[in-house]
């Protein structure tokens, strides 16, 4: 293995320790978190898209309860969606929820696989791979704004662009799960992203800064996503 492999290494190492190590103390608790219920895992990613837990939580308990199962939601009103996810200014996705609940039902069950997952209606590709990592406990790599804003801090990559298209950070997310326990890594990383990696990030008191290129102030010319 060369030296700048092994320097690769070592920072995603560092990385995966750090986040496990803040995971331990500071996990947020959100009912699409917990479950092994795919088609709730499903129904948290669609409700997450373009807003935060705390403002889904509550929507989240309402829909579950209302529209259990993909059978029960394949037969909803499109106005009662629309009520129930106006909180969220989501109205207008109430149809495509429908769709996507009529799809489920004929399928029978919620897959598992990103790429089935990802050819659901409103289904996209962050999604498509959080529902079998929270779910099932795969190890698949994540990426979304959020952990893209992250993953170029703390690694010292370039680029501002969409992170679905952006395979330099989902090569480097895969490399990070691979190994293990993506669920808590994945986790972890957003947590810390509430806490303390915000768009103004609180550098000083991050339990990452040591290892942190964006920390450090400086970019860390060790890493390439392979």
């Amino acid at each position: 293995m060369q030296s700048g492999e092994r320097a690769r290494r070592r920072r995603e190492l560092a990385f995966r320790r750090g986040i496990l190590a803040f995971a331990r103390h500071h996990a947020r608790d959100f009912p699409w978190r917990s479950t092994r219920d795919p088609y709730a895992a499903l129904i948290g990613g669609v409700l997450l898209q373009r807003t935060t837990g705390t403002h889904v939580q509550r929507v989240f308990d309402e829909f579950m309860e209302r529209w259990p199962t993909p059978g029960e939601l394949a037969i909803a009103q499109e106005h009662e969606i629309s009520a129930v996810l106006y909180p969220l200014g989501l109205r207008g996705r109430a149809r495509r929820i429908i769709q996507l609940g009529r799809e489920l039902d004929r399928l029978g069950t919620v897959p598992l696989s990103p790429k089935a997952l990802q050819e659901l209606p409103g289904v996209g590709r962050y999604t498509a791979h959080a529902v079998p990592i929270f779910a099932a406990r795969r190890n698949l790599p994540l990426v979304d704004w959020v952990i893209a804003r992250v993953l170029r801090r703390y690694f010292g990559l370039p680029g501002s662009g969409r992170p679905n298209s952006d395979e330099d950070l989902w090569s480097l997310a895969e490399e990070i799960a691979r190994i293990g326990r993506a669920r808590a890594i994945w986790l972890g990383t957003l947590d810390l992203a509430n806490t303390f990696c915000l768009p103004r990030p609180k550098c000083g008191s991050c339990p990452l800064q040591m290892t942190c290129c964006h920390a450090r102030g400086s970019v860390c010319g060790d890493h390439t996503a392979a």
